[in-house]
């Protein structure tokens, strides 16, 4: 996702943070400051924000385990002020799965405040707040991160993308319902809510409120073209939509040498060459890096930030879509039997369909792919 960094990996899982949950942690302390906290209540509060990243990535981690029972990788976790994100690797075959997978991170923060309920109620019921009684610091912090998840749990309840009410709304509307259908249905009911959280964090001058609904908004407009998309591709092989006009690169080049290929394109990614072997994906941006740094002599080889990832000409299309969005203009070398055949990438998918299904009973549905393009 745009606008994320990168802070590790687990289980073969990247996870990354998107700059609007920093806003959060420091509008957070930024309210503590206008209070006048003292040092130790601010690091308590630095170590309760530290608590709740956790949780949240516990929360993910639950989509993720429960997705790999169902033979569903996921690649990455993405930390919002809403929750988070974890991109798996393939659609849910069935809405049972779907259901399922949606329902493991609320889950998991309610077990999560089961577990420190002792903890955090030395003796008081659950309605009086720390503040009404003699309690450690340890003990209002667990019952501030009780508190916590249990608004997680619900707050991700609710039935609007990006949470995971809106994926259990569409996953119990599509038992009755095509997936497409209940898509849109879910999609309405998204950004009838998300127009909701607007207007609150307005009148409430909430920014968090307000940023939350527009990631709705954006969320519900994604699922819905996602979904449009998977249904459009249906029994589309991936030889069929290979594009052949690309840039390649040979491994052994120079930085030096690559720089008069990128005087002459524009293309972000160019696909490298070993022989007639593609071995990656490299990004123009660490080619002009490697040159602002004037490591001339440097090879293009070095450049690469990850392993050779090919697709298989002989895939359909639609099972690798989960793939290709993760970045949409990442090109993919496609194999057949063994040999080079060509490249894809998502916005050359969405070509194919205008160019050659523009006379089908889809022609409404395909127009709006338009907006998927870059």
């Amino acid at each position: 996702m745009k606008g994320s960094f990168r802070l590790g990996q687990f289980s073969g899982i990247n996870v990354f943070i998107h700059w609007t949950f920093l806003l959060l942690a420091g509008w957070l302390l930024l309210a503590f400051l206008k209070y006048g906290a003292e040092p130790a209540q601010l690091a308590w509060t630095v170590l309760f924000i530290l608590a709740v990243c956790v949780c949240v990535l516990l929360h993910e981690a639950g989509h993720a385990i429960v997705a790999s029972r169902f033979g569903i990788r996921a690649r990455n976790i993405v930390l919002l002020p809403i929750g988070g994100i974890a991109s798996i690797e393939k659609f849910p075959a069935n809405p049972f799965q779907e259901l399922m997978i949606s329902l493991a991170g609320p889950v998991v923060n309610l077990l999560i405040a089961l577990l420190i309920w002792a903890p955090a109620t030395p003796h008081d019921s659950f309605r009086t707040l720390p503040g009404n009684f003699d309690v450690t610091p340890w003990q209002a912090f667990f019952y501030l991160l009780r508190i916590a998840n249990l608004g997680l749990a619900l707050f991700n309840l609710i039935p609007a993308f990006p949470m995971d009410g809106g994926r259990i709304l569409r996953a119990l509307l599509a038992f009755r319902l095509n997936y497409v259908r209940a898509t849109t249905v879910a999609a309405i009911t998204s950004k009838v809510i998300a127009v909701a959280l607007i207007a609150g964090g307005i009148l409430l001058l909430n920014p968090i409120l307000a940023i939350t609904g527009i990631f709705v908004i954006f969320s519900a407009d994604s699922e819905e073209y996602y979904l449009r998309l998977r249904s459009l591709v249906q029994g589309i092989k991936l030889h069929e939509v290979l594009m052949y006009d690309f840039t390649s690169l040979q491994a052994e080049m120079t930085v030096q040498q690559a720089a008069g290929t990128l005087a002459n394109n524009h293309n972000k990614y160019f696909i490298l060459m070993d022989g007639e072997l593609p071995i990656g994906a490299v990004n123009r941006l660490e080619i002009i890096k490697a040159i602002a740094e004037m490591r001339y002599t440097q090879p293009l080889r070095d450049l690469l930030k990850e392993e050779l990832e090919s697709l298989d000409g002989s895939q359909d299309v639609q099972d690798v879509l989960e793939k290709l969005a993760r970045d949409e203009e990442r090109i993919y070398p496609v194999m057949d039997q063994g040999r080079f055949a060509g490249i894809v990438t998502l916005d050359h998918i969405i070509e194919y369909l205008l160019l050659h299904r523009a006379d089908s009973k889809d022609f409404g549905r395909l127009k709006s792919l338009v907006g998927l393009m870059h």
